[in-house]
């Protein structure tokens, strides 16, 4: 595959994103709020029931005053969380660190287990605060009642780094030669060697161990649909088993390998240090080089792809489940965006069979009409502006027959315009217009038709949202006459990740001067802390209106204004200064996350676009 056979796909696509088109003129509308939550089955339900949990705080503090053992309290949530979608991070710890036999083991033998939510007096004891406690994570508590781990923020999860926290057990049965092979090549991820049945005589700890990591390996091998099935074998086959209760919840989509969250790859020894030099999963600083990140990242985006090019590993319900189908177009469109700037890469040159390959698969899907939920209005923008700024990128690139995908997509994302001007994303708002406006500035600068009309209603209505002080409403104003001169010190800080993004798209359609960008990217650096306390939660954290979901989508816009400041000196300082925060959070394994619920393929997809532009930034830049 190369870059011959994308273009072959574009050709290939048009005629169906043209019926696309048509289909959307008379779709009837009948978006839904509704949100369809999978319930575990029998066997699902299992995990994590194989430790012993209190769950009284004050019964696991006796029994360790009695037994002279270490509290080890998992503490799915707080009461005052910002968590919306707790339920699953639970199921990820239970089906993940919690369905291990070693950490079964070590916790059951020299640990007292709690499972529980603190209580007022405990919160103010041992600081599980919002922000300052990012659920999941555990404390351990010896008898002493001198707190000697306290680890939150486990969004990436790691059997021997989450290991290396407690005590081993005493006695733990010996894996037989074909599990120690198997395990070795899953972690240096050559999954097609993970296959062996093993030829010797072997324990049932090791058998459902050994066709989990079969099951797995074909998930990684992209081979999703009889991944899942395998994984349904093995639950059936070991129902009393702990792993097996893990196939379960892999089989239905909700344990934390399948959904990304799960590595079994080696890890190097400063990551391993992670909970202890950094917070939670992050990786210590300069645990990774720019050059590595892009190495594992681009990896780990080659194996979340499934059979069909799509990368569906989000589960963003916000707008209700029918829109999830637009969810996972829009994450494919960012997805093959990185894939596509890591094939430019000489230092993965190896790669580039496999990436062309996975880019094809991708621009093949976001183009079909069958992929999305055309009655959905929730998320459908997302799955419209992202899919053209994919099929603009193809088009820079050269690519015969790229204008003519763009124009479709340009016309797509016309066609959903509100009468207002604005544009829509579960309500009309700024940074969704100003998102549609960037995107049809890039497509009219390769030479497709758009149409002014929709421009100038759509920089109307994006006015209406802008405070004469710069900063910018959350959502567009219901009176078409409103004009913002005042701000309050909320609305100040809320915006300050929106502000180069919505400002940059008046910019762009030369509507304000570019020191009005420069202004903005100042501001949204000043104003970065509060957007990066709120990245590992899942929804708004405060009257400031930011979430997790937030911070990439910030920082990729931040990005982009980045790369349009004129002066030379100020984009390079500002495109290091980026570089630097985003180097500064990659996880583990040197992938990158903001709300688990989007998913870790759109944060590591994200995290690469951005690292790519402020490589252009510091390069397209003079040396003094």
């Amino acid at each position: 595959m190369n870059q011959k056979s994308i273009t072959m796909l574009i050709l290939m696509f048009t005629t169906l994103t043209a019926s696309l088109c048509a289909q959307e003129q008379s779709t009837v509308d009948q978006n839904s709020n509704e949100k369809i939550r999978v319930v575990p089955n029998a066997l699902a339900s299992k995990i994590g029931s194989a430790i012993s949990w209190e769950s009284k705080f004050e019964d696991a503090a006796k029994k360790s005053a009695e037994s002279n053992k270490p509290i080890f309290w998992y503490v799915p949530q707080l009461a005052d969380t910002f968590m919306d979608r707790k339920a699953e991070i639970d199921r990820y710890m239970r089906a993940g660190p919690f369905s291990n036999p070693q950490i079964i083991a070590s916790l059951n033998e020299h640990y007292v287990p709690l499972l529980a939510i603190p209580e007022e007096d405990q919160v103010k004891r041992y600081e599980l605060k919002p922000f300052l406690f990012i659920e999941p994570g555990f404390l351990i508590i010896e008898p002493s009642k001198a707190v000697s781990t306290k680890l939150d923020r486990i969004t990436t999860m790691n059997q021997k780094w989450l290991s290396s926290f407690l005590k081993a057990p005493t006695e733990l049965p010996e894996p037989g030669r074909s599990l120690r092979s198997a395990r070795q090549h899953f972690a240096a991820a050559e999954y097609e060697k993970c296959h062996a049945a093993g030829s010797e005589l072997i324990s049932e700890d090791d058998q459902v161990e050994l066709q989990l990591i079969s099951a797995m390996a074909t998930f990684r091998s992209g081979q999703h649909k009889a991944a899942l099935k395998k994984f349904a074998v093995v639950a059936e086959s070991f129902p009393q088993h702990p792993l097996g209760w893990k196939a379960a919840a892999e089989s239905q989509r909700i344990g934390p390998f399948v959904r990304g969250f799960e590595t079994f790859r080696d890890l190097p020894d400063d990551a391993m240090e992670a909970g202890r030099k950094s917070k939670g999963s992050a990786a210590p600083a300069n645990t990774y080089s720019e050059a590595q990140l892009w190495k594992r990242g681009v990896e780990y985006l080659l194996t979340m792809q499934n059979d069909e090019g799509c990368f569906d590993d989000s589960d963003y319900d916000f707008g209700g489940t029918d829109g999830l189908p637009n969810v996972h177009v829009a994450v494919t469109s960012i997805a093959a965006m990185a894939l596509l700037e890591a094939a430019d890469r000489d230092d993965l040159k190896e790669l580039r069979p496999r990436i062309f390959n996975a880019i094809d698969k991708a621009v093949k899907y976001v183009n079909d009409p069958a992929h999305l939920n055309l009655r959905d209005r929730d998320e459908i923008f997302w799955a419209y502006m992202y899919r053209l700024k994919l099929m603009n990128r193809l088009a820079a690139k050269g690519n015969a027959g790229g204008i003519e995908a763009v124009q479709l997509s340009v016309d797509a994302l016309v066609g959903v315009q509100a009468p207002s001007g604005d544009w829509y994303h579960e309500y009309n708002n700024p940074f969704v217009t100003a998102n549609a406006l960037w995107a049809m500035k890039e497509a009219k600068s390769l030479g497709a038709r758009v149409e002014e009309s929709a421009v100038a209603t759509g920089l109307a209505a994006l006015k209406r949202c802008r405070f004469r002080g710069g900063a910018w409403t959350y959502n567009s104003p219901e009176d078409k006459s409103a004009n913002h001169t005042s701000e309050s010190r909320n609305s100040d800080i809320s915006s300050g990740g929106r502000r180069p993004l919505c400002e940059g798209a008046l910019v762009i359609w030369d509507q304000a001067t570019n020191k009005s960008l420069v202004n903005s990217l100042q501001k949204a650096f000043e104003l970065h802390p509060p957007l990066d306390a709120a990245r590992k939660y899942d929804d708004h954290t405060s009257s400031y209106s930011y979430g997790g979901f937030f911070y990439w989508y910030d920082m990729s816009s931040r990005t982009e204004a980045i790369l349009k400041v004129n002066n030379q000196a100020t984009r390079k300082k500002m495109g290091q200064r980026q570089r630097e925060l985003i180097l500064a959070i990659p996880e583990i394994d040197g992938c990158f996350v903001d709300s688990h619920e989007i998913g870790r393929s759109y944060g590591t997809a994200m995290a690469l676009l951005c690292l790519s532009g402020c490589q252009q930034a510091i390069q397209d830049a003079p040396e003094n």
